[in-house]
């Protein structure tokens, strides 16, 4: 794969569904993370991303998907206003580095603007710093915090209190 990838990226479509699965998989895989699959995954993923707030974008490499980005529009209470949540932004190692990760987050930001949000937020792992230092090349600035979930028994649990 020597050749200069630098495909735009296009709005996922149903036919990519199956593929984005495995590219969450191997995503959660890379952020050392538990990927739950359900047998509608697919469909599932579909739907979540055929509402009004949600944008998903994916580049092509070579035969297969390189990578997406999704992100949805959220509200903050602080800012009185809406801004946009990239929730995901993966590309195959044997993507990265090329430019594609820039224009995936080209398209993020040029729906936050579209849309009229305040700003654009995501987060990575405080230990991925290839991804840290890229985002700083682009102009993100740190928000440091530290992330909870709360899933399954634990969740059950605490709904019960």
């Amino acid at each position: 794969m020597s050749e200069v990838l630098r495909p735009a990226p296009r709005p996922i479509g149903e036919r990519d569904l199956d593929e984005l699965v495995d590219l969450c998989r191997e995503h959660a895989a890379y952020e050392r993370a538990a990927f739950v699959e359900r047998a509608d995954h697919a469909r599932a993923l579909g739907a979540l991303l055929a509402a009004e707030d949600a944008f998903a974008w994916v580049v092509e490499g070579t035969g297969e998907l390189a990578g997406f980005a999704t992100a949805f529009l959220e509200r903050s209470t602080w800012d009185a206003a809406r801004f946009l949540h990239m929730d995901c932004l993966y590309l195959r190692p044997a993507y990265r580095g090329r430019g594609l990760g820039r224009r995936l987050m080209g398209e993020v930001a040029r729906t936050a603007r579209e849309r009229g949000a305040v700003n654009l937020q995501w987060q990575t792992p405080v230990w991925n710093e290839g991804a840290v230092r890229f985002y700083r090349r682009l102009g993100g600035g740190d928000a440091e915090k530290q992330r909870f979930t709360v899933a399954g028994d634990a969740l059950e649990a605490l709904a019960q209190r």
